[in-house]
């Protein structure tokens, strides 16, 4: 577990095929990792997915758009593919992960149509809010570490979020089941590999303000 210096040396720690956990305790936080994640990869050549659960598909619009994305261009090409988590992660109240996989697939493919890469972000805060963690664990194993699909994908957790609904017990759990983990918050940002971090560590990043 060691800090992180940047921003930028958190997204240069998410390589083709990564998959990365995000914790964060604000949507602040959040926006200053997923978003800059989105516009680095359009400008290198990377379509983007952005599965969102917290904010209206405006709301994210108008956030790419704040650090120069131009959005409704690349929107419009299929560049940039914005979906709600019931379009995408849970739909009519179930979630199959075969069903997600697909979807996945069918995003790559259509970006290497186009001769881009793929970049995906997936907010996950409504599987808690909904009880269904069980199914998101076996969805967050069956992609492993390094994900059989070619794309970078950074799958972000609201901690506030963890905390209020008691499920705690779970973040050890989702850490290993990612090749990386990033921890940001107002006060700093944490690079976490899993193989090094403790049951005390979690205890420690957790000793926050929610």
């Amino acid at each position: 577990m060691k800090p992180a210096d940047s921003i930028q040396q958190l997204l240069d720690s998410v390589k083709k095929t990564n998959h990365i956990i995000l914790f964060y305790d604000s949507i602040k936080s959040k926006k200053n990792i997923l978003y800059p994640f989105i516009a680095e990869g359009l400008e290198n050549g990377k379509g983007s997915v952005y599965i969102g659960c917290e904010e209206t598909k405006n709301e994210i619009r108008e956030g790419l758009a704040k650090i120069g994305v131009d959005v409704e261009p690349n929107e419009l090409s299929g560049n940039i593919i914005l979906k709600n988590y019931d379009e995408w992660y849970i739909e009519k109240n179930r979630v199959d992960a075969y069903k997600i996989t697909e979807h996945f697939k069918n995003a790559i493919k259509n970006f290497e149509n186009k001769g881009l890469g793929t970049r995906v972000v997936g907010e996950v805060g409504v599987f808690f809010k909904m009880g269904k963690v069980k199914e998101l664990l076996r969805y967050e194993y069956s992609l492993h570490k390094t994900i059989s699909l070619p794309m970078e994908a950074i799958c972000a957790y609201n901690l506030k979020t963890i905390v209020e609904t008691n499920y705690t017990e779970v973040i050890m759990p989702l850490i290993r089941a990612h090749g990386k983990a990033i921890f940001v918050s107002e006060n700093g940002n944490i690079l976490i590999e899993p193989e090094g971090v403790e049951d005390t560590d979690i205890e420690k990043l957790l000793d926050i303000q929610i």
